[in-house]
């Protein structure tokens, strides 16, 4: 059975992510560190996925009710990239001045590189939902044929 996935990812065909293999990179708690990888990776072709951790405050509403703004801790983002692409990803990620530097050029770039993203989402999603419906379509033919001579065998 398939687990539900929560986050968010670059990943354009949902069927493809839900296929991949995820292994965790590392844990980011400052969005230039994500600008950053989220430039270098798109650069060189690597998805990545991200699930939000939130806040001590956000994970325990009611435990931390007494806790002072200040003193809520941050828990980042976990980033996951595919199995294959793991060793790369480490070597992309491991000159932090490179991924600051990048996450300038993110800030410049990141609109449209969004725009193109979500372009691309959205038609793998509408060639994706034709696929389901051609399979449904085609199950439900095999189930009505397999019916058919049973149907007409008690009629007569």
């Amino acid at each position: 059975m398939p687990q539900k996935r929560t986050g968010f990812t670059t990943m354009v065909d949902l069927r493809e992510f839900n296929e991949t293999t995820w292994s965790f990179l590392t844990n980011i708690t400052m969005k230039w560190q994500y600008d950053g990888m989220a430039y270098l990776f798109r650069e060189e072709g690597i998805p990545l996925y991200g699930i939000d951790r939130g806040t001590l405050k956000m994970n325990h509403p009611i435990a931390c009710m007494a806790v002072p703004q200040h003193k809520d801790k941050n828990y980042g983002v976990d980033i996951f990239v595919p199995v294959k692409c793991k060793k790369r990803a480490l070597k992309i990620i491991a000159d932090a001045e490179r991924v600051k530097a990048c996450a300038e050029l993110e800030a410049e770039g990141g609109r449209a590189a969004r725009q193109e993203f979500e372009q691309a989402a959205w038609a793998a999603k509408e060639g994706n939902a034709a696929a389901m419906k051609e399979h449904r379509r085609a199950r439900r033919a095999l189930f009505i044929s397999a019916l058919t001579p049973r149907f007409l065998a008690k009629s007569n």
